[in-house]
């Protein structure tokens, strides 16, 4: 697997054979099939979950510790454009994960966790009554797009921190 998360970040999946994945890591067709039978596709997905369980574990650790829904879809939002600016998160998370495995972040987790605070928040009064649906589909796609830009950047701290000075303005905007 450290292999494949290596050839994934510096070439992308389309990029890597499962060939390539075998003659770095000295091991045979056969042991790879054994432990990936669907080849390659199974063993990007259990790339993702490797990879992605940073996201998870610091979802669990804002909803343990901050208390306001709106401040945990601020921390979420910090967390995620944090991540971006890592290589490999961005790389496999969100950037060959959307194209390998299109839909799967549509209305997954993350989301639903923010459709979650997003509703306690309008009943908090903490931001203003709006359409609950349209309100989580922008500000998810917006997280989502500042993400993928961030990633994508020459100097990914530097974007972190404008997409971040955004999107929190943009959250400031729905108060009442």
């Amino acid at each position: 697997m450290t292999i494949a998360r290596e050839l994934f970040v510096e070439q992308g999946y389309a990029a890597t054979s499962v060939s390539q994945i075998l003659e770095r890591a000295d091991m045979a067709r056969g042991a790879f099939y054994h432990h990936f039978p669907d080849g390659k596709q199974s063993l990007f997905v259990a790339v993702v979950d490797e990879v992605d369980h940073q996201l998870h574990h610091g979802f669990e650790d804002i909803v343990a510790n901050v208390k306001s829904p709106i401040e945990q879809i601020l921390a979420g939002i910090d967390l995620v454009l944090q991540l971006a600016t890592d290589r490999d998160f961005g790389r496999i998370i969100l950037i060959e994960a959307a194209t390998v495995m299109p839909g799967a972040w549509v209305e997954g987790s993350e989301y639903q966790l923010l459709r979650h605070n997003l509703s306690q928040s309008m009943t908090l009064g903490e931001v203003q009554q709006l359409p609950l649906d349209a309100t989580a589909a922008t500000i998810y796609g917006a997280a989502r797009r500042s993400a993928d830009y961030v990633a994508r950047s020459t100097d990914p701290e530097q974007s972190a921190n404008e997409a971040r000075t955004v999107l929190r303005a943009i959250i400031e905007g729905l108060r009442p």
